[in-house]
């Protein structure tokens, strides 16, 4: 999509259609890079880096938002720097990269609004928004968490429900007059102000006769076999058809699609135990296992959390539903533990908060005086 976007032929992926994908990574980030340094895997790279730097930043600065000690901020951004997919998945070209500082500068926002709801943070954090929804629509779902917040916000900094619905309008306006030029080039190009034309594919092989929860090939699905006719109506009109399909299988198959969307939570949040290609080597049997423990850890001490007082309030509360969320909106499509690495500098925020909450406990326990805050 980059390199047809600065040959001169358009947004265009490697299979000629112009929306199916998310643009947002090879327009924002592939593409500025090729444009000055040609294509060259080095610097795409590199640009990832700096994005995984800027993410460590910000999960510092929300479980600061969060309320979390000195101690805690440090431990969180430790987490997540230590993580090793944050690390190894920097060599891959994905579209997450740019996601999760996104999704942490929402978060934070969300929080924030929390605490001081004004218009400069609501038009913020909509702009935010705007971007993820051409970088990767599946992050929408966290609109329900700055809601929320909204909701739950310091009602002394308000006046009236008028302020709460003006604070809401400026986030959705904001975010749609980001996201609107990509919206117009599509319907222009394709006849329909979508933000791409993935979303009744993606639906349809999550939900039929032949789905695991999974991705699957759609040549595997009751569609395989007239699914090249279908494209040729264009890819607008195919993810309708296929949106429909989806939409009757579920009304027809209530139960299946109940026990579906429960396999795909688990799916989501599998522990890393896959193998790679070929026999592994030493090292990378040894890469594997600290991945697992420390899936394990975080997953362990982020639980733990709720174990302790002083952690159920509002802001641990918004960070649960962030998570919350973002899991449900893959339980309606399909799932994989890759997706799930988004939510993961959440998740080790709150594994954080609950690190420090234990060990104030032990303190007080023992009785050795002031605690980590």
């Amino acid at each position: 999509m980059a390199q047809n976007l600065l040959r001169g032929r358009g947004v265009l992926d490697f299979m000629g259609n112009y929306a199916m994908y998310n643009a947002g990574y090879p327009i924002l980030v592939l593409a500025p890079l090729f444009q000055v340094f040609g294509e060259n895997l080095l610097f795409a790279r590199l640009a990832n880096t700096l994005l995984g730097l800027a993410a460590i930043v910000l999960v510092w600065a929300v479980a600061a938002q969060a309320g979390a000690s000195r101690f805690g901020r440090l431990c969180a951004a430790a987490i997540w720097a230590l993580y090793l997919p944050a690390a190894v998945y920097g060599v891959y070209l994905f579209k997450e990269h740019l996601m999760i500082p996104l999704m942490l500068g929402t978060v934070w926002c969300s929080l924030r609004l929390m605490q001081r709801p004004t218009f400069a943070v609501a038009a913020g954090c909509g702009a935010l928004y705007g971007v993820l929804a051409v970088t990767g629509n599946a992050s929408l779902s966290l609109l329900a968490a700055t809601v929320a917040a909204l909701l739950l916000a310091d009602s002394s900094k308000l006046v009236g429900k008028r302020h709460h619905i003006a604070l809401v309008g400026v986030v959705a306006g904001t975010c749609l007059l980001v996201a609107s030029p990509w919206m117009a080039r599509n319907a222009m190009v394709l006849g329909a102000p979508v933000l791409n034309t993935n979303g009744g594919f993606n639906l349809y092989l999550g939900n039929n006769p032949a789905a695991t929860g999974n991705f699957i090939s759609i040549s595997e699905t009751p569609r395989g076999p007239t699914w090249e006719a279908l494209r040729k109506t264009g890819e607008v009109q195919a993810s309708k058809v296929l949106r429909d399909d989806a939409v009757a299988w579920i009304l027809s198959n209530p139960r299946q699609f109940a026990e579906l969307a429960l396999r795909k939570a688990v799916y989501f949040w599998s522990l890393p135990a896959q193998q790679g290609k070929g026999e592994p080597s030493r090292i990378e049997r040894w890469l594997r296992f600290i991945w697992l423990l420390q899936y394990l850890l975080i997953a362990g001490a982020a639980l733990s959390a709720w174990l302790f007082a002083a952690k159920r309030n509002r802001q641990v509360a918004l960070l649960w539903l962030c998570v919350g969320v973002y899991t449900a909106v893959h339980m309606i499509f399909y799932a994989g533990s890759r997706y799930r690495e988004p939510a993961m500098p959440l998740l080790g925020i709150l594994a954080a908060l609950g690190v420090e909450s234990a060990i104030d406990w032990l303190r007080t326990r023992s009785g050795s005086g002031a605690s980590v805050a």
